[in-house]
């Protein structure tokens, strides 16, 4: 690694070959230091135009996929675990799986073109999906950052945002400065699959946001993300951030996939919904609770419906199912201050749609103004909290509801604003 790092040469395929198959041995010993040297070698560009250099040309293609292949052989074994906690629990095998995770990262986001073997490229990203899945934390930091790279090559942009040129090749960049990818280069179903492994992460950290109640959430992760934390606030500061970035990926997906979209939306939302309903999982749990869960399917809502476009043909084809799910939204009522609060938010998410949907907005408004009278004003309240521990536990109040329905409110009349006019009459 020293001489790699020293000479900024590139490793020819024997020495890569031997670094590679490193990965794949039992021994500790090997595992983590073959990673660390890989990852070296895979965060460096190429530095050679195609066409300069036919022989490197091949060097370089020959021993990435030798990479590729042993880094997807060594990401099944993680994947196909039947007992993926053991791994989390174990420390050694955990800083492994990061240095795998994180290799693979760099990987994807430099030389995923370099892999000239589509059936190595598309398991290799198999894994790296499969990877992604894996229930930690600090796992799921190394590797996420890649998948946005990934997204913005295939042409997801967000409506409103700069809007990226296609990245130069050959000779017109003998030094492939751009990190995007070509167009093209995730096979068909990713961004389907990965949009699916974004609904199961924001299910999972439901309520660590709003440091809420989660005792029998299904698939909450919670307590078990407590004990790869320092404490309870450092738990709630991570999984804002990551949870920041599943929403982003989120809404790259969408831009792909608009259709698929708003199906996994409208069906988390339903799933989510009947848990809280008699016989569901949650009917007998706290108006807290309660709350919780829902968060985990807002977020995954809230990503789908800002990228989803508001005309043309495409919206035509998923604007039934927006529909419906927004009259299973009015026809909710919890009878709890959170957990309608929670409902407004969600109704909050179609502020585009009602813009589009004149008809619903009066419907929208009329359900939010509806619940927000419903709620219990606190004549108490005081001044907002200034602590970090006072303005979590302020999240739990009668008048913290009042204000996120207020909000909710504001952002729709923002975000349509011939909304006003229905909530005047």
């Amino acid at each position: 690694s020293l001489f790699f790092n020293r000479t900024k040469r590139r490793p020819t395929t024997d020495q890569t070959t031997r670094f590679v198959r490193s990965i794949a041995q039992s021994s500790e010993d090997f595992r983590c230091s073959a990673c660390d040297v890989l990852r070296s070698i895979v965060s460096r560009r190429s530095n050679v135009a195609k066409g300069v250099n036919e022989q490197d040309d091949a060097d370089l293609e020959k021993g990435m996929v030798l990479a590729a292949n042993a880094l997807s052989a060594a990401a099944e074994h993680i994947v196909s675990h039947p007992q993926q906690s053991d791994l989390i629990s174990d420390s050694e095998e955990l800083e492994y799986i990061k240095r795998l995770a994180d290799t693979m990262a760099a990987m994807a986001s430099y030389h995923l073109s370099t892999i000239a073997d589509e059936a190595a490229r598309n398991l290799f990203l198999e894994r790296m999906l499969g990877l992604t899945r894996f229930p930690s934390l600090e796992t799921v930091e190394m590797i996420i950052g890649a998948w946005p790279v990934m997204l913005r090559a295939m042409g997801a942009e967000l409506p409103k945002t700069f809007a990226r040129g296609p990245p130069s090749t050959g000779a017109a960049n003998p030094y492939n400065s751009q990190k995007s990818e070509p167009n093209g280069i995730l096979p068909a179903g990713a961004p389907e699959a990965l949009l699916e492994i974004a609904c199961v992460w924001l299910n999972a950290g439901a309520g660590i946001a709003s440091s809420f109640n989660t005792t029998g959430i299904p698939g909450n992760k919670s307590k078990d993300w407590a004990d790869e934390c320092e404490s309870a606030l450092d738990l709630r500061e991570r999984w804002i951030q990551i949870r920041a970035r599943w929403m982003d990926i989120t809404k790259l997906c969408t831009a792909l996939c608009p259709s698929n979209a708003a199906n996994q939306a409208a069906q988390n939302t339903g799933t989510v919904i009947s848990w809280t309903q008699p016989g569901g999982p949650l009917a007998n749990s706290t108006d807290e609770t309660k709350c919780a869960a829902l968060e985990g399917a807002t977020s995954f809502l809230e990503a789908t419906m800002v990228a989803l476009p508001t005309e043309g043909p495409s919206f035509a084809g998923f604007s039934s199912i927006l529909e419906t799910l927004l009259g299973n939204l009015i026809a909710i009522d919890y009878k709890a201050p959170l957990s309608n609060a929670q409902v407004a938010k969600m109704l909050e998410t179609y502020g585009k749609f009602a813009k589009a949907r004149p008809d619903a907005a009066a419907t929208i408004m009329s359900r939010m103004f509806t619940i927000l009278n419903e709620l219990p004003a606190d004549v108490n309240a005081g001044a907002p909290p200034v602590r970090q521990r006072d303005i979590v536990a302020s999240g739990r109040t009668g008048q913290a509801a009042r204000q996120k329905v207020c909000a909710a409110i504001l952002i729709v009349c923002s975000a349509a604003p011939q909304v006003r006019v229905c909530a005047r009459n």
